[in-house]
């Protein structure tokens, strides 16, 4: 096993300037999601960044994930990094077997599938499943493995939406290691405070089910119901063929655009006065859509159903809509977004902002590579010289040192 110092010595000795990050993705499609997007560039000023995916289709039988450990691990000796970096709570395992193999410490970015089966479900929900025979509560990934491996030396923490942490604890994952974070969204993108249009913008989630066979979709609801305001519907390509499809019969004239990526830009924001997001297009992953903090840089009004009370604390209070039901919804969008309402939006989009919440997960690298500065980003002065390191490794056969402290 190597010391978690070795990587940082080596390091010390070459004179880098910047501290290196190496990105364990799940795979290349998780790099053009626009959360992680958001994140690998707001460290690409200070740190020099590299990325592997934890899967590139070796077969999943003993010797090729073999074969996926060797391929990891000579990508890790090849980049040299002094911390790792990984999404989602299912590949904690994996990494910290990394982690121990070349003797770096690790942090991890929970989604919010992790927590979703651990999450219970509505009333509604919960009688639909047991008439279809369907377990209530989906089988979570987070054993034994997942919490020793985050408990261990090498784990410095993993970053969780807030809504998310007591569900955790209950899962068995250390709190001390939790660290509270808002999703990752760049608001100097969107943020534009001159007036916006008039019309309704929908965004389905990339995941969100496929249509019922029965009854309108809540939001071509809403479109009939108020036919003096323009409505654009954003929805992955299959999705948005089924709406089509729907609304050739209900004739709302709403414009559907289907895209792989059904995210808006912040042009596309700033032709709305609203953004109407709907419980039957959100999937079982709902969790804090990007698309809110969006809406409120650009200075548009967001609804959003109360699928979980935590939602409350994410929209903000008096910055946006929470509603039970659609048919709340015709007045609210037929008027103009209340100008207090839009102020607070400005304002609550912010605390979803990368560059303000980046040192929650920089601060841990910083601490365990000894560092006396804070995150470059937030220095004032003369620029510092890293201070790197710490601890000699230890004599053969010793064993590694604790130097990773939890965050």
């Amino acid at each position: 096993m190597t010391n978690p110092s070795t990587a940082t010595m080596r390091r010390q000795a070459d004179g880098a300037a910047r501290p290196r990050v190496l990105l364990l993705l799940p795979d290349l499609a998780a790099a053009r999601m626009p959360a992680i997007r958001t994140e690998i560039a707001s460290f690409t000023d200070d740190y020099e960044v590299a990325v592997l995916t934890l899967c590139d289709g070796e077969p999943q039988t003993e010797a090729g994930q073999a074969a996926q450990h060797a391929r990891i691990v000579a990508g890790i000796e090849a980049f040299r990094p002094d911390v790792l970096h990984a999404h989602g709570l299912t590949a904690l395992g994996q990494v910290a077997r990394l982690a121990k193999a070349t003797g770096l410490p690790f942090t991890i970015r929970a989604h919010a599938r992790d927590s979703a089966p651990l999450r219970p479900r509505r009333v509604g929900e919960r009688l639909v499943r047991l008439l279809r025979r369907e377990p209530i509560m989906a089988p979570s990934a987070l054993g034994h493995s997942a919490r020793k491996a985050m408990a261990s030396e090498w784990c410095l923490g993993v970053l969780t939406l807030p809504f998310a942490r007591p569900w955790l604890v209950r899962a068995g994952l250390p709190e001390a290691k939790l660290v509270d974070c808002h999703p990752c969204v760049n608001v100097a993108a969107f943020h534009d405070r001159s007036p916006n249009g008039d019309g309704v913008l929908h965004i389905a989630a990339a995941e969100a089910p496929a249509l019922p066979r029965r009854g309108a979709p809540a939001i071509l609801r809403l479109a009939a119901k108020v036919p003096d305001r323009p409505f654009s519907l954003h929805a992955a390509p299959a999705l948005a063929d089924a709406l089509r499809a729907r609304d050739a019969l209900m004739g709302t004239g709403a414009a559907i655009i289907g895209r792989a990526d059904p995210a808006p830009t912040v042009e596309e924001y700033k032709r709305h006065r609203w953004l109407v997001l709907t419980a039957d297009a959100q999937g079982d992953l709902a969790d804090w859509p990007l698309a809110i903090a969006e809406a409120q840089a650009a200075g548009v009004g967001v609804c959003m159903p109360m699928l979980h009370p935590d939602l409350a604390a994410y929209v903000g209070a008096g910055a946006g809509i929470l509603y039970e039901t659609i048919d709340e919804l015709p007045a609210i969008v037929s008027a103009p977004v209340p100008e207090e309402m839009r102020e607070r939006g400005f304002v609550q989009a912010m605390k979803a902002d990368m560059a303000g919440h980046r040192h929650r997960l920089t601060d841990m690298w910083h601490k365990a590579l000894g560092s006396r500065r804070a995150d470059p980003a937030l220095r004032t002065g003369p620029a510092a010289v890293p201070a790197r390191l710490a601890q000699p490794a230890p004599a053969p056969g010793a064993s590694a040192p604790a130097s990773t402290a939890s965050a």
